[in-house]
């Protein structure tokens, strides 16, 4: 799949730019299914005076496209961007609303996991913040806790599948001191 994004400049007009998904992107690890692209919106902008300034793009359109076949083998330019790819997530009678709100959410459960080990992995000895969330802190309390973080770590949240259709408003309480 070939994308033809395009950038705008009042000042130089239109820049188009080809860019070959196959190229910049290996299948082979994460397989065949759905991928959904979306271009960046952040620039940084030499603007006047040398001065560096953020131009904030509109990027209205996702590309998405499927990849099939049981051998997947790509030309690789740029091997530093291999393991950034992932498969989507499915959803079982979720409105678009709700599929927004969940990939949001998928996302940002990846990286406070992936925090939260880094953050465990590396402070060995005790802390404000070890001892605030999970109490007294022991070398075997920290073992225990990072090995739950590596646990949820090593999942992708971005890529199960979330049911919708349960519309029960209860579903787990937690007692106070218990």
């Amino acid at each position: 799949m070939t994308v033809r994004p395009s950038l705008y400049s009042e000042k130089n007009g239109p820049t188009y730019t080809t860019f070959t998904v196959s190229e910049g992107y290996n299948f082979t690890a994460s397989g065949p299914g759905a991928y959904d692209f979306a271009p960046d919106s952040k620039f940084y902008v030499v603007g006047e005076g040398d001065k560096v300034e953020i131009v904030q793009a509109e990027t209205p359109k996702t590309y998405t496209t499927q990849v099939e076949g049981p051998t997947l083998a790509v030309a690789r330019r740029d091997e530093h961007l291999s393991g950034h790819l992932s498969k989507r997530a499915t959803f079982v009678s979720c409105s678009s609303s709700r599929q927004a709100l969940i990939n949001t959410a998928a996302a940002s459960a990846e990286t406070y996991a992936a925090n939260a080990k880094a953050y465990l992995t590396a402070n060995t000895a005790s802390t404000t913040r070890f001892t605030t969330w999970f109490g007294s802190f022991t070398a075997a309390h920290r073992t225990t806790v990072l090995s739950h973080f590596t646990k949820i770590d090593s999942n992708t949240f971005s890529s199960f599948t979330y049911d919708c259709s349960c519309t029960d408003s209860s579903y787990a309480y937690v007692y106070a001191g218990r």
